[in-house]
This record gives C-alpha cells, sequence and structure tokens, in this order.
C-alpha cells in the first residue's frame, strides 16, 4: 500500500503521535524519503505542537465555567422514565 500526500495529511496525528501500525508507518515513511512538500508539513506540524506546548495556560472564562456547570448538572440528572 503506497500512501499518497491526501493519506498522509489524514494520518497525519497518528504518525506524530506514533500511534500507527508499523506497516502504515513504513509506508509513510517510504513517501516522505521521495516528497519534501510532506516533509516540510511533518515538520511544521511537529513544531506547532511544541510552540503550543510552550504558551501559557488561559483561564477558562468564568460564563463558560457556569454553562459547563449546567450542562454537565442537566447531564446527571435521573432522566424521566415512562411508566408501563
Amino acid at each position: 500500500m503506497a500512501v499518497n500526500c491526501r493519506q498522509l495529511a489524514e494520518l497525519l496525528i497518528d504518525f506524530v503521535s506514533g500511534e500507527l501500525a508499523d506497516e502504515t508507518r513504513l509506508h509513510i515513511e517510504e513517501h516522505l524519503n521521495k516528497c519534501p512538500p510532506c516533509v516540510i508539513y511533518v515538520e511544521t506540524y511537529r513544531l506547532t505542537i511544541q510552540m503550543t506546548r510552550k504558551l501559557p495556560p488561559v483561564p477558562i472564562p468564568p460564563q463558560l465555567v457556569e454553562r459547563l456547570r449546567r450542562v454537565v448538572e442537566r447531564q446527571c440528572q435521573p432522566q424521566d422514565r415512562p411508566t408501563a
């Protein structure tokens, strides 16, 4: 199974995180040996991950916290069950 550029893009997250089967990973590596634009694409993706991990955390806005709390409360309430 040869991998083309589109397939590489679809598998990129799993490839970079090391979650692909060995055979698929090898096919991607073969593709990268022949496709400089994809090498740049993969390296840019990896660099983006590294840079974003260095960003300081941003506090969650209080309005969002409140909305999430209400949703969780609704989801955790017992559901009305029809009586038979």
